[in-house]
């Protein structure tokens, strides 16, 4: 979509977001929450928070500060999408559909990191796995849930999680 398609949704989109403005702590919050979904929404070809703050007149610091440390709630968050997912896409001969994603990494400071099968590229290697459930039916699908896997040297190093994560125990 391009910015003029964007602005076309106006008020429609507005309203659509405000479902979740009392997830956002903050006008600061709520704003930035809004300039991120028009980010995502528009024509870019990489949609990453330089680029989507570049082009909502926004610092890349201050969108990246907003998706590291402004506090929201996200699991409210996506359980209002699945709410309006429901209500507006119900279909009987709808199905969840689960996918495993690979992302090759350098390093071994990324969350869930290590030498493993990587789907993507069809080989063992440095990478990251995300396990993704999504709602299809024949003419709709969007995610709905996604989880990194952690390899169990990861569940089981609490310095580790402590250094670059949460203080939780996960299982593996």
């Amino acid at each position: 979509m391009s910015l003029q398609d964007i602005a076309s949704l106006g008020k429609m989109l507005a309203q659509f977001l405000a479902i979740f403005a009392d997830c956002f702590h903050g006008v600061k919050g709520r704003r930035l929450f809004a300039a991120y979904v028009r980010g995502l929404l528009s024509e870019l070809q990489r949609k990453n928070v330089e680029a989507i703050a570049l082009k909502q007149g926004i610092a890349p610091r201050t969108l990246q500060r907003f998706l590291e440390s402004i506090k929201w709630d996200h699991d409210e968050v996506l359980q209002r999408c699945r709410n309006v997912i429901v209500r507006e896409q119900a279909d009987p001969q709808a199905i969840g559909v689960i996918d495993e994603t690979g992302t090759a990494k350098a390093g071994k400071e990324t969350v869930g990191v290590k030498r493993q099968y990587n789907g993507n590229r069809g080989k063992v290697e440095n990478a990251v796995v995300n396990v993704a459930l999504s709602f299809a039916t024949a003419t709709f699908q969007c995610l709905i849930a996604a989880r990194t896997y952690l390899p169990e040297d990861w569940a089981n190093d609490t310095a580790r999680r402590k250094k670059l994560m949460s203080l939780t125990r996960p299982s593996f």
